[in-house]
């Protein structure tokens, strides 16, 4: 389990810390945020400028529907292409990347253990609400003071308490999948190229569910296509792009990441062709290493003492 409530909600938020040595690319993240943005934006546009095919409640259920599909095929793909990857890898690499399982392993959790908390606190409160595990009923037909006795507790500490489950475990919910969509479980953790290798999988298959679902707004054909079909392709080649990225820039490849590859290291940007050093012994300035002929000045004597 979690050790810390903080901790708990950092992994949900996508705030933890990553692995020693993993690369963060700041162009990279820049770019996936941008065309997050850019997705949440044109989906606003297209709502407030044509009307639903279908009902508000319709629509909404279909984006929870959307949600859990997606979901449950990122599920999927990563477990099917973390498998591959760890069974193609060679020996020595399948022990690390066995041991980086964990950080996968916590957003899960985290997302499972907010599923329970914000599902069972909301089942609860409602059920306290209506009056369903208190009988409020026959605790006034015992008096004023009775009722006064067991509603001050409830006012207390039973409500707040309930209120922060609900509101920790649905952000940790929302966060999760909010994470989760974005960092594939933070299967960056175990190699860095896994999620640009598995996003694509999973926006293609959201497309072809919306296709077989029919669209959501009554748009014309030459809005409506080329909107679902940018999702799609922009993550496709957004994914390409960070897969050349990484090759070119830190040497990443998925035959090197397996082991099975000439392991590149890249040079560094500059280095200086000369590095100024201090005298040695028996060493003229800027003429190479000192001679093995050439025997070490002595210290100067000390002066003598004045008389």
């Amino acid at each position: 389990m979690f050790r810390t409530v903080r901790e708990f909600l950092e992994i949900g938020a996508g705030a933890a810390d990553p692995r020693p040595g993993q690369i963060q690319d700041p162009v990279i993240k820049r770019l996936q945020s941008g065309r997050t943005v850019a997705g949440l934006a044109a989906t606003g546009w297209m709502l407030v400028s044509y009307p639903l095919a279908e009902g508000r409640a319709e629509f909404v259920l279909g984006k929870l529907v959307d949600l859990v599909a997606g979901f449950g095929i990122l599920c999927v793909a990563g477990l099917v292409a973390v498998a591959v990857f760890i069974t193609a890898t060679r020996p020595p690499l399948r022990r690390v990347y066995l041991s980086r399982l964990k950080a996968p392993g916590e957003t899960l959790r985290a997302l499972l253990i907010g599923a329970i908390l914000s599902g069972g606190g909301g089942t609860l409160l409602a059920k306290l609400l209506r009056g369903e595990i208190i009988p409020w009923s026959e605790i006034h037909s015992h008096g004023i003071l009775a009722t006064v006795a067991a509603f001050v507790p409830f006012l207390v500490i039973v409500l707040p308490l309930c209120l922060v489950v609900v509101v920790m475990g649905g952000f940790s919910v929302l966060s999760c999948v909010w994470y989760s969509f974005n960092s594939c479980f933070r299967l960056g953790d175990v190699h860095e190229l896994l999620p640009a290798l598995i996003s694509p999988v999973l926006v293609w298959s959201l497309f072809v569910l919306s296709c077989l679902d029919g669209p959501e707004v009554a748009a014309p054909p030459l809005v409506l296509y080329p909107f679902l079909l940018g999702g799609p392709l922009s993550v496709t080649l957004l994914s390409v792009w960070e897969i050349r990225r990484l090759n070119q820039r830190y040497g990443m490849t998925f035959t090197s990441a397996m082991g099975r590859g000439p392991q590149w290291t890249p040079e560094p940007e500059w280095e200086p062709e000369w590095e100024p050093t201090l005298p040695v012994a028996g060493q003229e300035p800027g003429h190479g290493t000192p001679s093995p002929y050439t025997a070490p000045s002595a210290p100067y004597p000390p002066y003598p003492p004045s008389s």
